[in-house]
């Protein structure tokens, strides 16, 4: 799917990855890696091409980073998020909550307006810097390019200072940066400062800074998730999204006006996923319209057809996250219940906030046996692509 300005790398079969955001949902991807490796046992990395954005720019790089034995990488990455605590991606002690909780209502009152409270975030995620840097090695990724294991994987952020989605990406000689309306790419050699700034969640998490400009959620500004991964070559993207395709994203309150949990949910529901629905949407519709068209006509357009394939949860991500909500720590608890997104009877707000063992587990393995239970359909995918399916 490109636009008719676009000169593209066209090379033949090459399959791309596409890992959005989700929070805690990240947990899901893991589990659908590990399934997707046993199918693809062939051997080799199935995945040419790797994006990510937000949480799914951490299991990205991991992956990325991984790429020459990418059932190891599959493993770590279930690993990892089988560990993953609250108290390893944001700060849970008593002291650092109450200080959060001060700074944010003084910035409600004259103090604020004076220039007195300048809270930054909801959540102090200097535990997840750690995290990152001590579980995903960086310099291995040119290594798995140089051996041909892998040809670029990308990490999207959006820039609060130029209002665009920026994708940092590293790859093989010939990928070209490129330029759109609100968005580019651009090539650097990606650290742990790119994949931070993709998963600072605003408001939740502190905005990274990068140069000289200030870098926040990669979902927010993707108006495009597909483009990444078609600009380094992909004509095969397969999707491993966070919510169920039944999921309804409206209110859940009976009727009553929304909780801040239920607005705030929703507004992550948004951000994470329906632009990267709209953008599959817009692939079929060319690819529909592609195949109607004798292959002369075709040929004269810069438009081509890229196969892609969505995974995604069997169950409603929220229903989960209610039967493991006991697992957050009571100062989390206490900081989103003083602000309303905690304890309100909807459970979309913390589905993305619930980094516990329990949920995280529950997620893998339903990205898991969810995934084995396409398994002709992935493998047949994977050898010579399919039409569109969601």
């Amino acid at each position: 799917m490109l636009s008719p300005d676009q000169t593209l790398p066209r090379v033949s079969g090459t399959t791309g990855l596409v890992l959005p955001g989700g929070g805690a949902r990240g947990a899901y991807q893991a589990g659908t890696l590990k399934a997707l490796v046993e199918i693809a046992s062939a051997g080799g990395n199935p995945f040419q091409v790797i994006m990510g954005a937000s949480v799914g720019a951490i299991n990205a790089a991991a992956l990325a980073a991984s790429a020459g034995d990418i059932k190891k990488g599959a493993d770590q990455l279930v690993g990892f998020w089988s560990k993953v605590t609250p108290e390893s991606v944001f700060r849970t002690d008593l002291s650092t909550v109450l200080t959060t909780g001060a700074q944010w209502l003084a910035a409600m009152t004259p103090l604020g307006s004076l220039g007195l409270a300048h809270p930054r975030s909801l959540l102090d995620s200097t535990p997840l810097r750690e995290l990152v840097a001590k579980s995903i090695n960086f310099s291995a990724i040119d290594d798995c390019i140089a051996a041909g294991a892998l040809t670029a994987i990308g990490v999207t952020v959006s820039s609060y200072d130029e209002a665009r989605a920026v994708t940092f990406f590293q790859g093989a000689e010939g990928l070209s940066e490129w330029k759109r309306a609100r968005r580019q790419g651009v090539r650097v050699k990606l650290g742990v400062e790119h994949v931070l700034a993709s998963t600072a969640l605003p408001l939740i998490f502190e905005a990274q800074r990068i140069g000289n400009e200030y870098f926040g959620d990669g979902s927010l500004r993707l108006t495009a998730p597909l483009s990444p991964p078609i600009h380094c070559g992909a004509d095969r993207i397969l999707v491993i999204g966070v919510r169920d395709a039944n999921d309804p994203t409206g209110n859940d309150e009976g009727g009553r006006y929304p909780s801040l949990a239920a607005l705030g949910g929703y507004l992550l529901d948004m951000v994470f996923m329906d632009n990267l629905d709209a953008d599959i949407e817009r692939a079929r519709r060319i690819d529909r319209t592609l195949s109607l068209l004798p292959e002369d006509r075709r040929s004269q357009t810069n438009l081509r057809q890229v196969d892609v394939l969505v995974l995604q949860p069997s169950r409603d991500v929220r229903e989960i996250a209610e039967e493991f909500a006991h697992e957050m720590p009571w100062t989390i608890k206490l900081l989103l219940g003083r602000f309303g997104f905690w304890g309100r009877n909807d459970w979309r707000l913390p589905s993305y906030l619930l980094f516990t063992p329990g949920y995280c587990k529950a997620l893998i393995e339903l990205g898991y046996k969810d995934t084995l239970a396409r398994r002709d359909e992935i493998k047949a995918f994977l050898a010579r692509g399919t039409s569109v399916s969601v």
